[in-house]
């Protein structure tokens, strides 16, 4: 990301400073935005899409947690600035890319009530944009703030989920999602105008949620959910999330269609189609004529819509892209990828066999 507006501002007017005269004007910049965080509270109308489902009062308890955290982050880093292990640490900028480390796990891990989980390589992708130079020392800070972090493998980006909770506060990492998501808005609709961490300091960018940037994540769709809708839409967008890109393509009031292509392969490998009250998943299975041991264990009711849905493909229109082809019980199919394996309903038990069966064709993607 490029440096803070607010920070270029100050450069702008700052030539000829000596640095420390350069630096105090810089840290009266950050301070003033601290002090304005919390008295912006008052009057504070958060529109609806940034509450995640929580009580108004819950999420404004978030908010004043939000606040401290940042206050106490940046009151550390400046008696201590090589604690935070961090470039540029010794000035405003440090505290702006230290702040930035939490708005990148916000953005990168999936919100699950009072905590967060991230997969390894993704904890270890937003601690590199952070430019956090020392890790262990960094987690020593957070700690110190009130974090506890747990699933850290000798590897960090080979752990497998690491999860980060904030327990003197419940709601906070709601209220961080939703400036996070809020800041982020602002810079899709105005890419002109640069991204600026020290945004998040101002939190009447929840007051708006502008009709220009109405693309529903899949992270806000789950608040929507409830019971197993929620906990299987959930399971699967957990498992799948590190190896594909998510794109929301039906986003039509109380309907979405998210739709989950491979990074590797650039493919659709599964769309989940949600409502608040169901759920149907359909699974490209291109390469399940090489994993059919597998349906050995699936009941008679999920094996009847693998080998009985969908119809045989006959290239069915100009844009049909392929037939799966396999054998099953001595008997040959050719699905059409237009229409083959869509499960409507399947419960919870049911969901966890097609999530083997998701694995498989995977491993051999």
């Amino acid at each position: 990301m490029k440096p803070t507006a607010a920070i270029e501002n100050v450069k702008g007017n700052r030539s000829g400073m000596e640095p420390i005269e350069k630096r105090r004007l810089e840290t009266t910049c950050v301070e003033k935005k601290l002090m304005g965080l919390t008295t912006s509270f008052e009057g504070l109308s958060v529109h609806e899409n940034y509450l995640g489902g929580l009580e108004k009062e819950e999420f404004f308890s978030g908010l004043h947690a939000l606040a401290q955290v940042f206050d106490s982050l940046y009151r550390g880093m400046s008696s201590a600035p090589n604690a935070y292990a961090m470039k540029n640490s010794d000035d405003a900028k440090g505290f702006a890319k230290n702040m930035n480390f939490l708005r990148l796990l916000a953005q990168k891990g999936l919100l699950n009530g009072a905590f967060i989980e991230v997969d390894g390589s993704l904890f270890s992708l937003a601690l590199k944009e952070a430019k956090v130079t020392k890790p262990e020392r960094f987690f020593h800070v957070l700690e110190s703030a009130g974090f506890i972090t747990t699933g850290l493998g000798e590897k960090i980006e080979t752990s497998e989920k690491i999860i980060v909770k904030f327990p003197d506060n419940k709601y906070m990492f709601t209220a961080l999602k939703a400036m996070t998501n809020a800041v982020g808005m602002l810079s899709r609709i105005r890419p002109d105008r640069g991204d600026d961490y020290f945004d998040l300091l101002d939190c009447r960018v929840l007051e708006k949620y502008p009709a220009a940037a109405q693309r529903d994540t899949m992270e806000y769709i789950l608040t929507k959910l409830k019971g197993d809708n929620r906990d299987i839409a959930k399971m699967f967008y957990e498992f799948i999330k590190p190896f594909a890109k998510c794109e929301i393509k039906g986003a039509i009031g109380w309907y979405w269609t998210p739709t989950f292509t491979l990074k590797s392969t650039k493919r659709v490998i599964m769309s989940i189609k949600l409502t608040p009250e169901g759920h149907d998943i359909k699974l490209n299975l291109a390469n399940i004529g090489k994993h059919t041991d597998i349906l050995a264990d699936f009941p008679p009711q999920m094996l009847d819509e693998i080998v009985n849905g969908g119809w045989e493909c006959g290239n069915c229109s100009p844009k049909c892209g392929r037939a799966f082809a396999f054998d099953f019980a001595g008997v040959s199919y050719r699905k059409c990828c237009c229409g083959s394996f869509l499960f409507a309903e399947p419960s919870k038990n049911d969901s966890a066999l097609l999530l083997g069966l998701l694995k498989r064709e995977l491993e051999f993607s």
